[in-house]
């Protein structure tokens, strides 16, 4: 596959003819690519439709192995989930399942990370930001409790755009014993992230944000360790091992008697894909598979570099007229989210950044949050400064 600069893909979004789109935090536009994957595969089920199915299965275990690649996995430990929340209901139950009650976080999670675990019933030791909004891994250890098991928080946070150390915390977490459970929903597709050199024990994900393939597909990895020794918290018809499939009771203790049977248990396969349990929604995974290869071709490290960059445009530009972007934004703990207070209601700059000036950025952590991915330029910048000055943005 040739290489894709940032460019190149630029010139493959429709939506940024016009847009100014700086909102991958929330969701990216579906670039050309991906479109034409989900038009092929919506045009074959038009004309023939699902005899293709076969080879649709083997697409999927294709798109799988892919995935897994991108986050450093085994094909086997990786499930396709239709969301982000999704992912985390499960490592909630696997964790209550391998006697886990107490999991470190931290205060400014998405609720996608900290509520199914409370839901579960697992109690959250909470860690707060520091005055700049950072979260040191000194401050993480001086919380763990001898009742902490493990820790489930956000790569990047999505409030503020902090990155975590996740070589220090990876270490911490092997040092003290911890399951290390990552949110990656802000992460994949503008980080890099190997679970693997990471020791971690789950990843959870979704596919519209910055990995640009659209809604409704999440990614769950889940270490093949705990897939060996931990029962999944569900399954179906598919969830058991080929030579089983179309077996009412596979793999249950029989019991027959005078008037019927009785039937006890089942035993699904120990991989992650016995999650999915029945029929998905196929597009998703077209659309998955075509916007992955666009991130091989231009390089996550690539994309992390032009995003601090921009974010360094950004940031200058915005203290350059009286704005106080959030803190820190060292390279090591930047992504490709800022987020800066303003005068008056956030939700108001952003309708009327996008009504005027069709800039499209998000209310989120009490400010405006100005997301740079790896389709956005320099240009991008200046128009969203143009359009504050314009419009007459102020700082609070």
């Amino acid at each position: 596959m040739p290489a894709l600069t940032p460019a190149d893909l630029r010139a493959l979004f429709p939506a940024l003819k016009t847009h100014t789109w700086l909102n991958a935090a929330a969701s990216s536009p579906i670039c050309q690519p991906v479109a034409d994957a989900l038009r092929a595969h919506l045009d074959e089920t038009v004309a023939r439709g699902d005899l293709g199915y076969p080879r649709w299965i083997a697409f999927k275990e294709a798109v799988r192995a892919r995935a897994a690649r991108f986050i450093g996995a085994e094909a086997k430990e990786l499930a396709f989930t239709p969301s982000t929340s999704f992912g985390f209901h499960v490592i909630a139950e696997l964790l209550r399942a391998r006697g886990v009650e107490e999991v470190l976080t931290l205060e400014a999670e998405f609720p996608s990370t900290t509520l199914p675990l409370l839901h579960r019933g697992l109690t959250l030791r909470g860690v707060r930001a520091r005055p700049d909004g950072s979260f040191p891994l000194d401050d993480l250890a001086a919380a763990l409790t001898p009742r902490t098991r493990a820790v489930a928080l956000s790569v990047v946070q999505y409030a503020s755009g902090f990155r975590v150390d996740l070589a220090g915390l990876a270490q911490l977490c092997r040092d003290r014993g911890l399951t290390l459970a990552l949110n990656a929903a802000q992460a994949l597709g503008q980080v890099p992230v190997d679970v693997k050199a990471l020791g971690a024990s789950f990843l959870a994900a979704t596919s519209h944000k910055w990995l640009m393939g659209g809604y409704g597909t999440g990614l769950l990895y889940i270490r093949q360790d705990w897939l060996d020794s931990t029962p999944l918290p569900l399954g179906g018809w598919l969830s058991v091992e080929l030579a089983e499939l179309w077996k009412p009771f596979s793999g249950a203790t029989r019991v027959d008697d005078a008037t019927g049977f009785t039937a006890k248990g089942t035993r699904f396969r120990a991989d992650a894909a016995s999650l999915e349990a029945g029929g998905g929604s196929w597009l998703g995974f077209f659309a998955l598979d075509a916007a992955l290869e666009l991130h091989e071709r231009v390089g996550v490290p690539v994309t992390l570099a032009h995003n601090l960059r921009l974010q360094q445009q950004l940031r200058a530009g915005l203290r350059a007229r009286g704005f106080v972007p959030n803190a820190p934004d060292a390279a090591a703990h930047g992504s490709g989210i800022c987020v800066v207070p303003v005068q008056g209601a956030p939700e108001d700059a952003v309708r009327a950044l996008i009504r005027e000036a069709g800039v499209v950025t998000t209310p989120r952590g009490g400010g405006l949050r100005i997301s740079t991915h790896v389709f956005n330029d320099e240009s991008d910048v200046e128009r969203l400064l143009a359009a504050v000055d314009r419009l007459r943005v102020r700082p609070p």
